[in-house]
């Protein structure tokens, strides 16, 4: 499922022209059809009627993949756009979420969720405060070793979480 999330916009824009185009050809074949055989004189209810059978299933499947796939295309670009994020749209979208839960499934609130700073961003700016003078020495210690502290926290709880599901899959497999 990871590969396919990673690569929607791409899957989605293959099966859009792949459909586009089967859907272009056979409307052009149906089209070739009927002014070849209006030119010969037949009738065109005759003729259309003729071609509804065998075409008309094969069109309709071939539109509503084509619709599908141009709405998942859209989709997948729009996710990938720069979206501006925040707490209050994340809130905003929480309550949205809320409110219509058919939105949910979607992951709004976590697509407009501000980024959780990272260890080294952390760091990073802790550095910039001591250099800037804005904290004292043993300020600045006892801040890294907090930080430090909590990165290895970190680390021990992924590793569990990590375990759990590797131990959750193993017994669906066994089951």
């Amino acid at each position: 499922m990871g590969w396919l999330r990673d690569n929607a916009l791409a899957v989605w824009l293959g099966v859009l022209l792949v459909s586009g185009i089967l859907l272009t050809v056979v409307l052009g074949y149906v089209g070739l059809v009927v002014t070849t055989a209006l030119g010969g004189g037949a009738g065109a209810v005759g003729v259309l009627s003729g071609l509804a059978l065998p075409y008309l299933p094969i069109v309709a499947v071939l539109v509503v993949a084509t619709v599908i796939s141009g709405l998942g295309f859209s989709w997948s670009l729009l996710r990938r756009l720069s979206i501006p994020r925040s707490e209050r749209l994340q809130s905003a979208a929480e309550r949205v979420e809320r409110e219509y839960p058919a939105i949910d499934g979607l992951g709004l609130s976590e697509t407009v969720a501000p980024p959780e700073p990272s260890t080294e961003d952390a760091l990073d700016d802790l550095k910039r405060r001591y250099v800037a003078g804005e904290i004292d020495e043993p300020t600045f210690e006892r801040k890294l070793d907090r930080l430090v502290a909590n990165e290895s926290v970190d680390d021990v709880r992924a590793a569990r979480e990590r375990e759990a599901v590797l131990d959750e899959r193993s017994s669906e497999r066994s089951s």
